[in-house]
């Protein structure tokens, strides 16, 4: 049995509350991390036992999704407050007696004058509970540091006063006032200067006490009680015991467990009823590496077992978690890169016993054990008997959730199964697709999250995309899943428009081009910013008048939301002045200014071309020549002109990073230096070369941050790195120190300044 140890549990802007046994636990909350390793096979479905959901597979969190335990875990008020409504009957609103049991300030003196019996032993365990709070309802605050590190006791004199008033209960044979003095008596003794007394008056006490909820909260202080003793066997039998009363504090529980050796199991498991095996183990396997040994005992033990289930689940999502590797880091190329992957991790588990037990055992959850089977023979390769099984599971399914993951793990079984891809696969696997896809658009639209369709389609899509690219229809599987640098191919761009403009095309070939990541407005868009970085302006503005109208979801100021409209990429307005060339980027600043006539993409495209066209005539040569470097400068990421590169196909919106394959085209300064020293070659007065040489110092610095940080995957530097050098540009604009603009540059420049000796 190979034991993991607790994960780590981070201590940073997260709830610290103390457990019912007086241990501590800090937990935070984290998104759903299924969604990072492809998880398809969703426990709230399968499971659908809310008593176990925390205790589901997380490869990141103690607990599934980063739930911790907090107050409301612990809080029993519903319960006691009825039980004490009943027992006073009507001599108190459920209202008061709430407050007085919970209230903040609660003031016991108002229950003296009434003189009925049940009245007055409530009074009686009012005072002890409450006055013992300090003590018993203290949380710890892992960030108060003066806290004292010796904890106040109880004293005995309180202990005593309990268990007075415990007896008197007994004598009077009054079961329901002495149940609840039984239970003070346990928990002060808990809070006592010794612990562990109230493992033997627990003991001593127990068979005149109803297995009611108090006797198995009782009997966590005495599991408590053990740990703090390090009698790891004992405290892990006695939560054993309680979680057979209390199954709904399976979380709480499986914290305070401590893992065992088989040595450890063995001595303790013949002391423990099946049921009570069943509930050892079940926490036992939370903590094992692999989940089958405690899932196999349970099944030993009991088959209709509830604890086999979440176990079970985490075995799978397990499984998932080594066999689900494709992603946008490390996509699937290759089919049989897929199938040589599965075979290697899957050949190193042993199934036969899950899949034996799902044919021959009488476990209680059918329908979970046929998709686990299924869906883990999916992944052997044996796709005709994971159809048998989801078959077997589609009737043992209660709920629409559960038939439509049966149809998920049906679909990935279709498709995966697959060697190639012609028109007859192709009809076959419509119809699963299409449902697919559309129930991962519905469960989107509605917010619902039980399953996890989404990554199901993401394999599908990565696996089809795969058969048609070993095929050599590149077209179809970009279409099917895009992929960075298609667009950069002209011929591949001009296949795409052609393919999507095209009336004919057949069902399946319609389903993936209504659901394809790009539209026409995309590929004209992206080829004229490709052009714009190449120079070729006519191109450009060519392919950016012919982006089509096309509904967008954009942001509405006014209303706060994500709203529906009709607009054209080339009309989208630029946040700043293309033609602007300022001593510090400063882009919010630039942002900020409010613009007469702001350029679109389109207006802009034409100015540059305006600006071009005089360069070529030799008119005013520098300005033009200054202000076209200043566009190519402001359109690249060091600019302000960011904006006008965001496109859904380079994959740009906004992000302080860029992406690898469009670093050289948007961190890149050639254009820009190009056009500054064709202004500097026609500069005619020194104020001109001053403020020429300054620009190309920019672009200088930006190059070499581009060299030493960038390109080696770099997001920026560090504090002590190197910042800036003595550029040529700094070393030229030296020559010009009588000029107005060298004396804004010093004055802006702190770089600079640090070059003037």
């Amino acid at each position: 049995m190979k034991l993991l140890r607790k994960k780590t549990i981070i201590i940073t802007a997260c709830v610290a509350c103390v457990l019912s046994a007086g241990m501590y636990l800090y937990a935070c909350i984290f998104e759903p991390e299924w969604r990072e390793y492809g998880s398809v096979f969703s426990p709230e479905v399968t499971v659908n036992n809310a008593n176990y959901q925390p205790l589901f597979f997380d490869t990141e969190n103690a607990f599934y999704n980063g739930q911790y335990i907090d107050a409301s875990s612990r809080d029993y008020s519903r319960n006691d407050v009825a039980d004490w409504n009943a027992y006073l009957r009507t001599q108190l609103p459920t209202n008061t007696i709430y407050a007085l049991m919970y209230g903040e300030s609660p003031s016991l003196q108002t229950l003296k004058a009434n003189k009925n019996e049940r009245v007055q032993n409530f009074f009686a365990f009012l005072q002890i509970a409450r006055n013992n709070e300090p003590i018993t309802a203290t949380h710890f605050d892992p960030w108060n540091y003066d806290e004292s590190k010796q904890a106040e006791r109880i004293a005995q004199t309180e202990i005593s006063k309990a268990d007075k008033l415990y007896a008197q209960a007994l004598k009077q044979k009054d079961a329901f006032f002495a149940n609840r003095m039984w239970f003070q008596s346990v928990r002060l003794r808990f809070y006592s200067a010794n612990r562990s007394s109230v493992i033997d008056y627990f003991a001593k006490t127990q068979d005149a006490q109803p297995k009611n909820r108090l006797y198995y909260r009782a009997l966590y202080y005495v599991a408590g009680a053990y740990k703090a003793q390090k009698q790891y066997a004992n405290a892990n039998a006695t939560l054993a015991k309680v979680w057979v009363g209390m199954p709904d504090k399976a979380q709480m529980l499986t914290y305070d467990y401590h893992p065992l050796t088989n040595a450890q199991m063995n001595s303790i498991l013949p002391s423990l009823s099946a049921q009570e095996q069943c509930a050892l183990w079940a926490m036992q396997g939370y903590y094992d590496k692999d989940e089958a040994e405690a899932i196999q005992r349970i099944l030993a033990i009991n088959p209709a077992s509830e604890e086999v289930d979440f176990l079970l689940s985490r075995y799978v999502n397990g499984v998932e978690y080594k066999v689900n590797v494709w992603n946008e880091d490390n996509p699937l190329k290759q089919t049989a890169t897929y199938h040589q992957h599965n075979k290697k991790e899957m050949s190193g588990l042993a199934i036969d016993w899950l899949v034996n037990a799902a044919e021959h055992t009488a476990v209680k959850n059918k329908y979970l054990w046929n998709v686990a089977a299924g869906y883990l023979l999916m992944y052997k390769g044996e796709n005709a008997r994971a159809k048998a099984f989801l078959q077997k599971a589609e009737k043992e399914a209660k709920t629409p959730e559960q038939q439509a993951q049966i149809r998920i793990i049906d679909v990935l079984n279709e498709v995966t199964s697959c060697k190639t891809i012609d028109k007859e696969v192709e009809k076959r696997l419509l119809k699963r697709v299409q449902w697919l896809w559309h129930y991962f658009e519905d469960a989107n639209d509605n917010e619902k999250g039980k399953l996890r369709s989404g990554n199901a389609f993401a394999l599908v899509r990565q696996y089809l995309a795969a058969l048609y690219h070993e095929k050599g229809n590149i077209l179809m599987s970009e279409l099917l899943n895009f992929q960075a640098n298609y667009y950069k191919n002209e011929q591949q761009s001009v296949a795409m428009e052609q393919f999507l403009l095209k009336t004919d095309k057949s069902e399946w070939e319609q389903h993936w081009a209504n659901y394809y990541a790009f539209n026409l407005g995309d590929i004209y868009e992206s080829r004229a910013i490709y052009a714009f970085y190449r120079d070729a302006i006519d191109e450009a503005i060519a392919q950016m008048k012919q982006t089509p109208y096309v509904n967008e979801r954009v942001y509405d100021e006014e209303t706060g939301r994500m709203v529906t409209k009709r607009l054209k990429k080339s009309d989208a307005l630029l946040p700043a002045n293309p033609f602007n060339g300022f001593i510090t980027d400063c882009h919010d600043c630039e942002h900020a200014k409010k613009q007469r006539n702001p350029y679109t993409k389109l207006s802009f495209l034409e100015k540059v071309k305006e600006m071009e066209a005089k360069i070529a005539q030799n008119d005013d040569v520098y300005n033009n020549a200054l202000l076209v470097g200043n566009a190519f400068y402001n359109a690249s990421y060091y600019g302000s002109l960011r904006a006008f590169y965001y496109n859904n196909i380079l994959g740009e919106a906004g992000s302080l990073r860029v992406k690898d394959e469009n670093r050289v085209l948007l961190l890149g300064m050639d254009k820009a230096k190009q056009y500054y020293l064709l202004a500097q070659k026609h500069a005619t007065n020194d104020e001109q070369r001053a403020k020429i040489a300054y620009l190309i110092a920019k672009t200088e610095r930006n190059e070499f941050y581009n060299q030493a940080y960038f390109y080696k995957n770099r997001d920026g530097a560090n504090y002590d790195d190197v910042m800036f050098k003595d550029w040529k540009g700094f070393k030229e604009l030296r020559k010009y120190p009588h000029t107005k603009y060298y004396k804004e540059v010093l004055n802006e420049c702190e770089y600079f300044r640090k070059t003037v000796k």
